[in-house]
């Protein structure tokens, strides 16, 4: 395996998706700084021991490799928030992952997992969890005692019980679950998880429909008007900083990040093109800094230079980043002084600082801007 280079012994994020990895490069582990790490999409079987030297690791993706074993050794990451161990080959889940207590999001989607140990239900901060595509023959009771969990995905799983009631009972902080694939053996399917893998997107007001508890009948209709209100208002919102003169490039940017819809991504884009006439448009803009979550950058010395995005813009996204992890993307559209300036320079941007759009192929940027798309996915599945 060839060695990887790493940019600088201080980073924080590193993105070594799709580097055809048969395993974990050791260079990675003296990174002492490493906060996010991207593996997946390679061809990783083994996580070694040393993955305990990240000490300050709080986003780890090992999706879309060969991982058999979920090694224990990941459990004594005392920081990490987000696990992604979608689609690999994992049978079983450690006693240790009790130790976890700082879990937010765990994705185990399309492995081998027919069953939980008991101690998963000491994830006492998880908010979401995948669990898509696995053996599962029951629903796991195991996650009735998460009672943080806000979004859960049960796709695809032949299960014989699924308990209606109980969920809506027990999970008093779900807003999301989604159940919608192709099933087989639907004589032994659960009827109600059977009628739910028919909806797409968001399944949780047809769950309530289902549910046979009275105080639930009573309250179904101002359940379901909350439960939209809610939904709506949940929309991450993505906000684009740019300048004028390069409008052309939001525009593309806009394009690329409608494709996503189509995948069920709960978000919106927001733009000053969005204010209406009327509107006051510096508390409009104020108000759609305050509500980002993720902040994507079209960089160019036009935007270096403008006065308003410096002032006004920067200043708010910049202090939501290091306050409310809201993720900042710079993409590089025009040669500019990006890599020095003290602000910005420490962002890992989605092309290199040295090939802006405005220097590529019509080929090449259709490729940043679908990588674009997936850093955007990405962040908005954490």
């Amino acid at each position: 395996m060839s060695k990887i280079i790493i940019p600088s012994p201080t980073i924080s994020k590193l993105d070594l998706s799709r580097q055809n990895l048969s395993e974990i490069p050791l260079e990675i582990f003296e990174l002492k700084n490493l906060k996010h790490l991207n593996l997946s999409n390679n061809k990783i079987s083994t996580i070694p021991k040393d993955i305990t030297k990240l000490k300050r690791l709080e986003k780890l993706d090992i999706s879309n490799n060969k991982i058999s074993n979920f090694y224990a050794k990941i459990c004594q990451l005392p920081k990490l928030k987000v696990l992604n161990l979608n689609n690999n080959l994992i049978k079983t889940l450690p006693k240790q992952i009790k130790y976890l207590k700082q879990l937010k999001v765990l994705h185990l989607s399309n492995n081998l997992l027919s069953f939980f140990p008991n101690e998963i239900k000491e994830l006492i901060n998880l908010q979401k969890l995948n669990i898509s595509k696995n053996s599962f023959e029951n629903f796991p009771e195991e996650i009735f005692e998460l009672k943080n969990l806000k979004t859960l995905w049960i796709n695809n799983l032949n299960i014989t019980t699924f308990p209606t009631d109980t969920i809506l009972e027990k999970l008093i902080n779900l807003k999301a679950i989604y159940c919608f694939g192709k099933l087989i053996d639907f004589e032994l399917i659960q009827n109600d998880y059977l009628k739910l893998s028919k909806t797409k997107g968001n399944s949780f007001s047809e769950l309530i429909k289902l549910n046979s508890l009275s105080k639930r009948k009573k309250t179904i209709t101002a359940t379901s008007k909350q439960i939209k209100k809610e939904v709506k208002m949940a929309k991450t919102k993505i906000f684009i900083s740019y300048s004028h003169q390069d409008s052309n490039w939001m525009k593309e940017v806009t394009k690329n990040l409608k494709v996503l819809e189509i995948d069920d991504l709960d978000f919106e884009t927001w733009d000053d093109t969005k204010i209406k006439s009327g509107e006051k448009w510096k508390i409009e803009i104020e108000k759609a800094l305050k509500e980002c979550k993720i902040a994507i950058l079209l960089i160019s010395t036009d935007f270096l230079a403008s006065d308003f995005i410096q002032n006004d813009e920067l200043p708010p996204l910049l202090k939501k980043a290091e306050e409310d992890g809201t993720v900042i993307l710079p993409l590089i559209v025009g040669y500019s002084r990006f890599t020095k300036s003290k602000n910005l320079k420490d962002f890992q941007a989605v092309n290199d600082p040295n090939n802006p759009l405005i220097s590529c192929s019509k080929a090449e940027v259709q490729k940043i801007l679908v990588k674009l798309t997936d850093d955007v996915e990405y962040s908005l599945k954490k």
